[in-house]
Order: C-alpha cells, then sequence, then structure tokens
C-alpha cells in the first residue's frame, strides 16, 4: 500500500543539494510551486541549474533565486519579464540557455517518458540549431533535441491527496505535468489535501507514482494558479 507522503516544507527542502539540476512547473509565476521556492530561499544550497518556462514574473518565482545568488544556470525560454535575471545575464552572474517553449516541453516530456530525445524542425536556421545534429527523415530536416531529466522537481497542483495522486487548476496545467515526471524526486505542494480515493482515478492529472513528498500550501499563495498574470 502506498504511504503518506504528506512532509513538513523543511523536510521536502533537505532533498535538495547544492549543485543539483532542479526542474519547476509554473508560467510567468502563474501554477509556480511559490511554497516551495521559498522554502528553498531559506536553506544554504547553492550552485543549482534550473529548468523552467520563465524566470517568474517581475520579482516572483525562480528570480528570487536567482537575487540570493543560488542559481548557476537557468534553462528557460522566456527572460523577459524577469529584469532582475536579465540583469543577472548580463553581469555574468548567470548562464542561461533559452529554449524554444514547445521543445522546452517536450525535452521534458521525454526525460520523463525514458527517450533519449526526439526530431524537431523548430529552431533550424537559428542560432538554436548551432552544435546540434541534423537528421533528415523523408526529405526533411530536423534537429535532434536530448531528453531533459533533472534531480528534483518542484510543482504546485490545486489539490492532491496524501499518496501524492495530483489535478491541477486553470494556467497551472501549463508546465506543472511535463515537470512532474522528468526528475527523480519529485516534490509537490497542493493547495487542497483529501484522502485517498476522494480524488476520482480519473481525474487525475499526475499519478501518484511520479510524486515523492507533498507539501501543504501556504495560504499566501493559494490562487496563483487560476489566472494568466
Amino acid at each position: 500500500m502506498p504511504k503518506n507522503k504528506v512532509v513538513s516544507l523543511e523536510e521536502a527542502m533537505s532533498h535538495i543539494e547544492s549543485g543539483m539540476t532542479v526542474a519547476v512547473g509554473g508560467f510567468l509565476s502563474q501554477g509556480d510551486p511559490l511554497t516551495l521556492i521559498h522554502g528553498l530561499k531559506d536553506t544554504d544550497v547553492k550552485d543549482l541549474t534550473m529548468i523552467s518556462c520563465t524566470g517568474g514574473f517581475r520579482d516572483r518565482g525562480i528570480v528570487e533565486l536567482v537575487k540570493l545568488g543560488k542559481v548557476r544556470k537557468l534553462i528557460a525560454s522566456h527572460i523577459g519579464t524577469t529584469p532582475d535575471v536579465v540583469k543577472a545575464y548580463h553581469a555574468g552572474e548567470l548562464e542561461v540557455e533559452l529554449i524554444p517553449q514547445g521543445t522546452l516541453a517536450e525535452q521534458m516530456r521525454s526525460g520523463g517518458a525514458g527517450l533519449g530525445g526526439f526530431l524537431t524542425p523548430t529552431g533550424l536556421g537559428t542560432v538554436v540549431a548551432e552544435n546540434k545534429q541534423h537528421i533528415e527523415v523523408n526529405g526533411r530536416t530536423y534537429l535532434l533535441e536530448k531528453a531533459l531529466r533533472a534531480d528534483v522537481s518542484l510543482v504546485r497542483a490545486h489539490d492532491g491527496d496524501t499518496w501524492g495522486n495530483l489535478r491541477y487548476r486553470g494556467t497551472a496545467s501549463n508546465y506543472n505535468p511535463v515537470c512532474a515526471v522528468c526528475s527523480d524526486y519529485t516534490i509537490a505542494e497542493v493547495e487542497y489535501l483529501y484522502s485517498p480515493g476522494e480524488i476520482a482515478p480519473e481525474s487525475v492529472h499526475t499519478p501518484g507514482l511520479y510524486v515523492k513528498a507533498v507539501v501543504r500550501a501556504d495560504l499566501h499563495y493559494r490562487g496563483s494558479s487560476l489566472s494568466a498574470c
């Protein structure tokens, strides 16, 4: 029988160590696991590689970790809405790798599916294609994009149960589902927590099989998954 995966924020953060690669769900701070990000701020962890669609939004999200000097590299699709991330990049304090949104999502999904990578025409003829293998299939040229995996994933769900089954709502359905499957240890923050069986199986978006720890979301951040900005 699956065990109760509910833990304290402090215990969840104890699984993240300096130098790790951490994948983070959300888009422009909507659906971002802000409780977990703030928990990480209070640790001594540093030299992280972060994988996320964006660097957050204005002063919320991963940008908070960047400002504290905890992030060595950010793999993302967009950083324009986080001036402090852009500033850190131009100052040479942060390495940034920009990847098209759809490509990034599929790289994460491929990592969770056990694939080595996938073929896509996106980025051909641009800087995205530099130093990447080109493969021709049926007369068309594609880029080989390698799968991405992380040591730890941080995701946010509207609700979940004590076994780690998750259900997303609104824009939290963006990168959280693929983020949840692309690492060795997934930590989920949930707004509402239920007992096993209270969430109908057909309503589960991320099975508890992928989730190692569940944390109750801070009340201050509840509702951040519903709207765009």
